[in-house]
């Protein structure tokens, strides 16, 4: 991200610290939060289907399978293999595909650095965001035993500086809402920053569009629906400290939304904006500067993200804002599972992240070894 400290974030350093405090395979995983996943995963299922997915599913299952089957009286043993194949069918859902020996070059790389900063007296997280440039929710998640409002002087603090990137074409400008960052892909090296995002009421749409209208100094007409909401506002707000388009407007494709800069710097990395994407307004200067009309605009929801390291396999997770995941386990395994990695992964460690949603990418397994090429001898 970029700062006063100059602590851009760029695709040129990568990090090489390993996780942000997580500590290896399944670091931060708690008995509270294996309890959690377990019953994440027989949320839907009948009491059979709990057991199979609690205790080791193929054992539990084909046991099952052969008890209910042994059963003499048809009555009986008829509707109980219906059972044992209903208990049968997790099993198949987890069952992995062969391992994909280019798996690897599947995943997403890990950028920037894990970072800390000590909280100085009479400082708030808000005021750590600001002059970091990075989200306030980010950073608030990534350290939830701090205070936000009156932090320990001395308290070391984690920022929100390193990450996997998201699975999409990295081309122009992606902003994974989830995350409430934003790529700019248009430059060499890439930049990051720190948005806020629509609320559940008013979300950010999501697809794909290229950069419209550019204005300097916009002026909002305020819509009716802003209107009602707060009658005391005028139809237009002119430029200005109270306009909270900021400085920059950069129109997302042919709609009414667009990625501008704020008046309320505290609002950036919330769901704070009726859709619209904003941005620290000193940052939308810039960005305004390096994109020009036309640049490819995605907008991507993309609370899991998969990545890998030196062989490692971390996973990110951060809040569904707009609960558009009803089965967050199933969705966070989507992409091992098409890889074949699922024996290689946490499965507690995938659980507890994303209970804890703090965006940190977390080590939760690694990739198998490589398989060596053997020789036969000549004849």
């Amino acid at each position: 991200m970029h700062g006063r400290s100059g602590s851009t974030t760029t695709a040129g350093s990568s990090g090489t610290d390993g996780v942000c405090g997580a500590g290896g395979v399944g670091a931060g995983s708690t008995g509270g939060a294996g309890d959690g996943w377990a019953q994440a995963i027989a949320s839907n299922a009948t009491a059979t289907q709990r057991e199979s997915r609690c205790a080791p599913p193929a054992r539990i299952s084909l046991r099952f399978a052969l008890l209910t089957l042994a059963m003499p009286d048809p009555r009986t043993w008829l509707p109980a293999a219906g059972l044992a194949l209903i208990a049968l069918f997790p099993v198949l859902l987890v069952l992995p595909a062969r391992s994909d020996p280019d798996a690897s070059a599947q995943l997403m790389p890990l950028f920037g650095r894990a970072e800390r900063v000590l909280v100085a007296e009479g400082e708030t997280l808000l005021q750590i965001a600001f002059d970091h440039r990075v989200g306030f929710e980010a950073l608030q998640r990534l350290n939830p035993e701090v205070d936000p409002w009156i932090p320990d002087p001395g308290t070391m603090v984690q920022l929100p500086t390193h990450f996997v990137l998201p699975s999409v074409e990295p081309t122009g400008l992606i902003i994974n809402v989830p995350e409430m960052r934003l790529f700019d892909f248009s430059v060499e090296p890439f930049r990051v920053y720190a948005v806020a995002v629509g609320d559940p009421d008013d979300p950010s749409p999501i697809g794909r569009f290229r950069v419209g209208t550019k204005r300097i100094d916009p002026a909002w007409r305020v819509p009716e629906s802003i209107q009602r909401e707060r009658p005391s506002l005028p139809a237009v707000v002119p430029p200005g400290p109270d306009n909270p388009l900021g400085s920059r407007w950069m129109t997302i494709g042919a709609t009414s939304y667009g990625i501008h800069g704020t008046s309320t710097r505290w609002s950036i990395g919330r769901m704070a904006t009726h859709g619209c994407v904003r941005l620290y307004d000193d940052e939308v200067q810039r960005l305004f500067e390096e994109v020009p009309t036309g640049t490819p605009v995605e907008l991507v929801y993309e609370p899991y993200k998969w990545g890998v390291h030196r062989g490692a396999l971390y996973f990110e997770a951060h809040r569904d804002l707009y609960g558009r995941v009803p089965d967050p386990l199933s969705q966070a395994l989507r992409v091992p599972r098409a890889l074949g990695l699922l024996p290689q992964i946490d499965i507690e460690a995938v659980w507890s992240a994303i209970e804890s949603a703090d965006g940190a990418p977390r080590v939760v397994g690694r990739l198998p070894a490589p398989e060596r090429a053997t020789s036969r001898p000549r004849s």
